[in-house]
């Protein structure tokens, strides 16, 4: 079974709201429940003051489908795809699905693939951020294990508000129990967070 992360992207530019208030929209995607929209759409209010908009279901798109381990869908390209059709006015958008996201994971910037390679080559993760840039994906596909309802929740909130974060320009934060924290494939890392940012994190959104 594969293990579960959150992983994040590197740009070269944080992002700078200046004074204006950010502009979130939440793109749903395939037949996710509403109750999980409205959930995450209400998360990222409280942690990112923002006007935010929730868009119609769009059906998951072909171009990230994969069959390379599972079927299952490819979290970058759902990002990219996310960064290409955003509108100019959105500052960030956030990709919802329940089903499952993946990526490639590396050892290292030559592009090496972390061992043992059959299991990173398609590595099942939470979500996927590219700092800096303007979109993140988020899945609920893997966050029912061996939790109740309140947990679910509480993850996928959590997990979605850690997403927005790197869009927003905060980096992988080390204080332990930070939101920024980097899961280190367990989903441990998730529930023992606070579930807030930390004051050096909070204190790197300049809006």
């Amino acid at each position: 079974m594969a293990a579960f992360f959150v992983s994040c992207n590197s740009s070269i530019n944080p992002v700078d709201w200046v004074d204006a208030t950010p502009k979130i929209a939440i793109q749903p995607y395939g037949d996710i429940q509403q109750a999980e929209i409205d959930s995450v759409a209400k998360a990222i209010e409280k942690m990112y003051p923002c006007d935010l908009y929730v868009y119609d279901h769009n059906p998951m798109p072909e171009r990230a489908y994969t069959e390379i381990r599972y079927p299952r869908y490819r979290a970058d390209t759902l990002v990219q795809i996310l960064s290409e059709e955003v509108a100019d006015t959105i500052d960030v958008i956030v990709g919802l699905t329940n089903k499952d996201i993946s990526i490639t994971k590396y050892k290292n910037s030559a592009g090496e693939i972390k061992e043992p390679t059959w299991q990173y080559v398609d590595f099942g993760i939470f979500g996927l951020g590219r700092v800096g840039g303007k979109a993140c994906v988020v899945s609920s596909n893997r966050l029912h294990k061996n939790a109740t309802d309140k947990q679910f929740y509480t993850r996928l909130c959590r997990i979605a508000c850690h997403e927005v974060g790197h869009v927003m320009g905060l980096h992988h934060c080390p204080e332990l129990h930070c939101l920024m924290n980097d899961a280190n494939e367990k989903i441990t890392t998730i529930d023992q967070s606070t579930g807030e940012l930390c004051e050096s994190c909070a204190a790197k959104i300049s809006y």
